[in-house]
């Protein structure tokens, strides 16, 4: 089946988690579109480097295969691991908050670039090895939209991440081939809103939400409607 052929039924998507995240990030999500029929895989990172994450998420894409190219929605640090899927197994990109490298650029780089966001001061650990977030500043940092009790929720969630792979370049930019969408959260304090401006100049399309960093928490009906519509293209 071409990228260019519409599947009998939803195309699946493929969920795929920021740094400092697990797959539970993406529950209430895959809920929601499994609910609306669509098919739906969830990677799970953490494989010590950018080539290791994105080897997983194509692993993951052997649950949904016979949905045919997938919709690809990356989250935060997630963004440079679906842009680093093969492009034939791809119907579109959708970009949650997230890094939207080049080729040849890193997520640590392209975060140099932009005016300083809260995160350098959340994280504990040396950015060269493992590092944590802070619990007691890690709730405001991604989900500054909820209540106090759903970002304890979330925080009690968070792992440790090895570092190396926002080190290392992209070496594939899908979204040069496959349409795009990203999302741009006004009120993120991990991903400053003006480098998400910047990445919205390389997508297809933009959708702007006045939302936390975790929009996937905050705006998790919008993240459904979105990426079910996605499906049924």
């Amino acid at each position: 089946m071409s990228a260019n052929t519409s599947p009998a039924g939803p195309r699946g998507v493929l969920l795929v988690h920021g740094a400092w995240h697990s797959g539970r990030t993406w529950h209430g999500v895959a809920a929601g579109l499994r609910t609306q029929g669509v098919p739906v895989a969830v990677a799970e990172l953490h494989r010590g480097s950018l080539a290791g994450d994105v080897a997983a998420a194509e692993a993951a894409l052997d649950d949904i295969a016979e949905s045919g190219p997938v919709v690809a929605c990356g989250h935060s640090y997630g963004g440079a691991v679906i842009s680093g899927l093969p492009p034939r197994k791809v119907a579109h990109l959708v970009y949650l908050a997230a890094m939207m490298p080049d080729v040849g650029e890193t997520s640590f780089g392209l975060l140099a670039q932009a005016p300083p966001s809260d995160l350098g001061a959340c994280m504990i650990g040396d950015i060269a090895g493992t590092t944590t977030i802070d619990p007691t500043r890690a709730g405001e940092l991604f989900h500054g939209r909820l209540d106090t009790d759903r970002q304890l929720r979330h925080v009690t969630e968070l792992v440790p991440q090895v570092m190396a792979a926002g080190h290392q370049a992209a070496v594939t930019a899908a979204w040069r081939s496959r349409p795009s969408t990203y999302v741009r959260c006004t009120d993120d304090r991990v991903i400053h809103p003006e480098l998400q401006r910047r990445f919205t100049q390389r997508a297809t399309h933009t959708v702007t939400w006045h939302s936390d960093h975790g929009a996937f928490a905050s705006h998790e009906s919008d993240t459904v409607a979105l990426l079910s519509l996605l499906a049924r293209l």
